[in-house]
């Protein structure tokens, strides 16, 4: 029994065409050997500003094979997110023309780039490194310094790396915190060091890194007063700084700082510090300062050292009279024998320091 094969109908055949058509265009073109493939072709890219009449103007279109017209169409292709092709496009470029050519930094900003949108940001870094150290008079190291920061970001947001042809993939978080860094340091004449030295404050206050935070915190107040985000950079490294205090039986160190950034940000930002309930948060840290200072008068009345603990319950009375803490240590002066009056000012430094060396508690 013979079987004959159905004919197509002319819709089929039509659709069969167009279906091919549309893969064939979804693919970088053929090219011929040794030539870059150029892109399809779209009326905007045709067109070229020109400076000196204030007009757009059609370009020349780039030339396969030369050294200017493959860069070009490199561009083209970075333009329709061609990533691959253009890194591929810009490694032969590079090992047919080489660091002496003259546009060799605008192919290690187009090379980067590529990367950094592949998410290769090892590869990234390396060439806006190389363009940076090498080139930094060109045209292209501007914006490298701005794509730095992204590929900064990148690792700072646990985004992995590729290493070893991409057998492995690890995060780099402190390499972000590296490239933060150097703009801080190398770029400090930028708008990215005031940026990049807030999104380091910020990165590790997210982490509950309080420590590094308010470090970084204080910097920025410091370093940059009349930044836009200097009121917050005040705000958070005293926030910091209060949320670094353990507790009334450790250093009282961070409640100081916290206290005196407080009341800076209070003097220079008013309206803001009010809005932020700063008066309450002092008042609090008062209360706090007194109870541990209570603590420390407690600590030597049960151990018999009734002058020092004398000392620290008119100390609580003199600097926080209005303090709960006040109230029992007037209490506890007068079960150990001492007149309820107003007691004298504190002894002078010296003899105070002479006084709270004499036993530390435990």
């Amino acid at each position: 029994m013979s079987h004959t094969r159905p004919k197509l109908g002319l819709f089929a055949r039509c659709s069969a065409c167009l279906l091919a058509l549309a893969v064939a265009a979804a693919w970088p073109l053929e090219s011929t050997a040794g030539e870059v493939p150029v892109p399809p072709k779209r009326h905007a890219e045709h067109l070229v500003f020109n400076e000196k009449t204030g007009e757009w103007e059609h370009g020349v279109e780039p030339v396969p094979g030369t050294e200017d017209g493959d860069l070009d169409i490199a561009r083209q292709w970075l333009a329709r997110g061609e990533y691959k092709t253009v890194c591929k496009i810009i490694k032969d470029w590079i090992k047919q023309y080489g660091d002496d050519a003259p546009r060799y930094p605008e192919a290690l900003y187009l090379y980067g780039t590529a990367y950094l949108e592949r998410g290769l940001y090892r590869q990234a870094h390396k060439a806006y490194q190389e363009l940076l150290n090498n080139y930094p008079g060109s045209a292209f190291a501007e914006s490298a310094l701005s794509q730095e920061f992204r590929v900064a970001e990148q690792y700072m947001a646990g985004k992995r790396k590729r290493i070893w042809g991409g057998l492995l993939w690890f995060k780099d978080r402190e390499g972000g915190i590296a490239i933060m860094d150097d703009l801080v340091a190398n770029y400090s004449d930028t708008p990215l060091a005031e940026m990049a030295q807030m999104a380091k404050a910020e990165y590790y206050f997210s982490r509950g890194e309080l420590d590094l935070a308010e470090s970084e915190y204080a910097t920025f107040a410091r370093e940059y007063p009349r930044s836009r985000w200097h009121a917050r950079a005040l705000l958070m490294s005293a926030r910091c700084a209060q949320g670094r205090f353990a507790g009334i039986k450790f250093d009282e160190a961070p409640l100081i700082e916290a206290e005196e950034r407080y009341n800076q940000y209070q003097r220079e930002y008013p309206a803001a510090a009010e809005r932020d309930e700063v008066s309450t948060t002092l008042e609090q840290m008062t209360a706090t300062r007194a109870d541990k200072t209570l603590d420390i008068g407690k600590f030597y009345q049960k151990t018999e050292k009734f002058q020092a603990a004398r000392f620290y319950y008119r100390e609580i009375i003199i600097r926080w009279p209005k303090t709960p803490a006040a109230l029992e240590a007037r209490n506890r002066l007068a079960a150990i024998g001492e007149p309820l009056e107003e007691p004298a000012m504190p002894e002078p430094q010296a003899s105070v320091n002479r006084l709270r060396q004499q036993e530390t508690p435990r």
